[in-house]
């Protein structure tokens, strides 16, 4: 069971990252201010310096919460779908209709100053494809395990190299480019080899 204290801590880190957020998607990177959001949460810009080291840290973790949140929808796609390749298809419309909807993305990729933000996305987006791919794989592996191991990690890789790419520079509807990736990556997803 938590303690108080870190029940308290994991809160604060919690209010600290809903100031962000707000901060980031009312101006973008541009718009954080380590003293605004303290001031938001009713602590000082130490504090948040303590929590998070810099606005990179602070850009970082609420990219990384908002990560997790989005994978839980994309999973849920992919849970749904009866075999990998409607699972596929599934998850590419969901991340990609998702994205196009949400606030941080847009401020990211839109924001005057949104440089430093998007590079989250691209140059610098290490971290939130580790976190995707991490997660997305395990979820294929474990629904659908008759699919060999080294093709199932492929297909995530570049399904997500992709959704990302439709992320930052939009294409057709979600729905077709699920349909296409799906079309493409599926020989990755089946049991069977030509």
């Amino acid at each position: 069971m938590d303690s108080f204290g870190d029940r308290t801590k994991r809160r604060l880190r919690d209010e600290l990252l809903d100031s962000a957020y707000d901060a980031i998607v009312a101006g973008g990177y541009d718009g954080l201010r380590m003293a605004e959001v303290g001031r938001r949460t009713g602590v000082s810009r130490q504090t948040v310096y303590n929590e998070f080291g810099d606005k990179w840290g602070v850009l970082q973790a609420v990219v990384v919460r908002e990560t997790e949140a989005f994978l839980v929808d994309v999973n849920d796609a992919l849970a749904a779908a009866g075999d990998p390749i409607d699972g596929l298809r599934a998850a590419v419309e969901r991340a990609l209709s998702l994205a196009s909807d949400n606030p941080l993305v847009k401020a990211a990729l839109g924001q005057p100053g949104s440089d430093q933000a998007s590079q989250l996305l691209t140059t610098r987006g290490q971290q939130v494809l580790e976190l995707c791919h991490q997660r997305l794989d395990a979820h294929v592996r474990e629904h659908w395990p008759e699919v060999p191991a080294g093709d199932a990690t492929t297909c995530v890789d570049v399904a997500l190299r992709l959704v990302l790419s439709h992320i930052v520079n939009p294409g057709a509807a979600p729905a077709v480019v699920a349909d296409q990736v799906a079309r493409v990556l599926g020989p990755f997803l089946t049991t069977r080899r030509l």
